[in-house]
């Protein structure tokens, strides 16, 4: 087996030292932009302006209700779709700006975030596209600054109507909950 072993690193030395892994010249004439995925069409239903209101499950009175606006758009070839975000309840407020896509190796649907508070929001969706679902894993920073693991559940009702339930955990395997909201987005007519 050894001698397995030293045949190889002889091998990768010999390669290593004879320019072998030296980098090629780059030739942009034969690169060209890919096909635009045909999975990003489930994002189309997003794309507009949104009033939306939510409750906190499990907050001060003061803090349960909760309203914002949201607009999401196409950028980039309509290969990502950027958008913005306002939120607040009566104490707090914040805004965010994110980008969803879908990264074309992994074959899967991909997003992140950050609001004015500094805090990142990252993670992968999946889309049922026979009950018009989508869920959203995540990991971020919670508005209480200590680290967040998360989940979205978005439903579209009709083309100007998203139900939205969303759940974030202090642990990985989803064992102390942290908050818990349920909402509606409503198109901007």
């Amino acid at each position: 087996m050894k001698t397995n072993w030293q045949k190889l690193w002889m091998l990768a030395s010999i390669v290593g030292l004879s320019g072998g892994c030296a980098a090629r010249k780059a030739d942009f004439s034969k690169i060209q932009q890919p096909p635009r995925p045909t999975e990003l069409e489930a994002y189309d239903v997003f794309v507009g302006t949104w009033n939306w209101e939510a409750e906190m499950l499990n907050a001060d009175e003061q803090d349960k209700a909760w309203t914002g606006k949201a607009e999401w758009k196409w950028t980039l070839d309509k290969r990502c779709l950027r958008g913005a975000f306002q939120s607040q309840s009566k104490r707090t407020k914040f805004e965010a700006e994110g980008i969803w896509s879908w990264h074309p190796r992994d074959k899967q649907y991909i997003w992140g975030m950050f609001n004015n508070w500094g805090y990142p929001q990252r993670g992968t969706a999946s889309y049922d596209a026979a009950n018009k679902r989508w869920t959203m894993d995540y990991k971020s920073i919670g508005l209480d600054g200590t680290t967040s693991y998360g989940r979205y559940c978005m439903s579209v009702v009709d083309h100007d109507t998203l139900d939205w339930h969303m759940t974030e955990w202090a642990d990985r395997i989803h064992m102390v909950k942290k908050v818990e909201m349920t909402g509606k987005y409503k198109r901007q007519k």
